[in-house]
């Protein structure tokens, strides 16, 4: 009954036209308040004692590192040294966008951020180079999606947070397969090309 009422009131409120967020927010405050015996006080407690996590604070640090480094040269010269390393390949301009991609979420811990600093710079030259637009976007789009596997992730982050497991470990959890992953991406890009 529960979940059923969450759902209902959660597209109920999207079907009006209220922003995703918000719907989402006012849905659980909503069932908390009919199903459960919890007062304002206490929602207001469970909220705090829920961000009052020291390791939370890394979050805002790593989107800041993330907005610093696409908005400055930083991301023009992971570029460039990927492009030295592999550039002579064939294919080497998308196999250095996927490196470079790997560099980039190295730093920066953020999905998005890799995208829109590589993307911005890639995506073009990628084109120009001759390839087709899907090529491009698929390679830009795919190689940023390796931000959530390679530390400092902030998915890792929150994901520690919220199942109370070490960082630390899901950091190394997460090393190899993002290596393998970029890697696989570049052996493919290098028999596509």
């Amino acid at each position: 009954m529960v979940i059923a009422t969450l759902f209902v009131l959660l597209f109920a409120f999207m079907l009006f036209g209220v922003p995703v967020a918000v719907a989402l927010g006012t849905t659980t405050l909503l069932t908390s308040f009919i199903f459960t015996d919890m007062d304002l006080m206490g929602v207001s407690s469970k909220i705090f004692d829920g961000l009052n996590k020291y390791t939370l604070m890394a979050i805002p640090m790593f989107i800041l590192a993330g907005s610093l480094l696409s908005r400055g040269s930083s991301a023009s010269r992971i570029i460039e040294f990927a492009k030295t390393l592999v550039g002579h390949l064939p294919g080497g301009l998308p196999i250095a966008a996927i490196l470079a991609s790997i560099i980039f979420a190295a730093v920066s811990g953020s999905s998005p951020a890799t995208v829109a600093a590589i993307g911005s710079v890639m995506y073009g030259a990628i084109k120009q180079a001759g390839y087709n637009e899907q090529f491009s976007i698929g390679t830009i789009a795919t190689s940023g999606t390796l931000g959530i596997l390679i530390p400092p992730s902030i998915v890792f982050i929150v994901y520690g947070v919220t199942a109370d497991q070490s960082i630390g470990k899901l950091f190394m959890a997460g090393v190899i397969p993002g290596l393998m992953i970029g890697a696989m991406m570049m052996i493919a890009t290098y028999f596509l090309a």
